[in-house]
Parts: C-alpha cells; structure tokens; sequence
C-alpha cells in the first residue's frame, strides 16, 4: 500500500486547521486562567503552565523553522 503525499491545497488545508486549533486552545485556556483568577483570587497553575509550554514549543519551533530555512536559502 502506497502512501500519496499531500499536495499543496491539503497542505494549506491542514495548515489553516492547525492554526485554528492552536487559537482556539490558548483562547480557552485564557479564559479559563482568567475566570480561575476572577473566581478563586488566585491563577490555576496547571492551565497557566500548559499556556506557557505551549507558546514557548510554538515559538520556539517557529524560530528554528525559520532559522533553518534561512540557512538552507543562503
């Protein structure tokens, strides 16, 4: 069995619903560290270090992403 590669619209395709996800995921992880905040006076710690792992991996994987395809360009 032959796996086919994903041509560009699937790619796109894929892309925009990972970006979506990833939106959707750090705006209910805000709010839930905000109501936690609003409701108990103090931060959930578990939402709050899912949030920061999260951005920091993204971030992070979109600079090494970057500096690599820089580097490969030069």
């Amino acid at each position: 069995m032959k796996i086919k590669k994903a041509d560009e619209m699937e790619i796109a395709i894929s892309l925009k619903s990972m970006r979506l996800s990833w939106v959707f995921a750090v705006l209910a992880l805000c709010a839930w560290c905000i109501a936690g905040f609003i409701i108990d006076g103090e931060l959930p710690i578990i939402p709050f270090m899912i949030l920061c792992i999260q951005n920091i991996i993204f971030f992070s994987a979109k600079l090494f992403f970057t500096r690599q395809l820089v580097g490969n360009a030069r």
